[in-house]
């Protein structure tokens, strides 16, 4: 169910934050993408595979 006031902004990022009253910026875009990296490069294969054991998943779950 659609929400009758609501512009319709799921293709377009910036455009969504905008109507909630967020500026997005180049700078603030590049900070999240080098953030969104570094979180990549800590998930190693070793860290995944610690999680799937945690989990009680087989090695290679897809």
């Amino acid at each position: 169910m659609e929400r009758p006031n609501s512009a319709d902004t799921r293709g377009d990022t910036a455009a969504m934050l905008a109507a909630a009253g967020i500026t997005v910026t180049p700078e603030g875009r590049d900070r999240a993408r080098a953030r969104l990296q570094a979180a990549r490069e800590r998930w190693t294969p070793a860290r995944y595979a610690k999680l799937r054991e945690q989990l009680g998943l087989p090695a290679h779950a897809a």
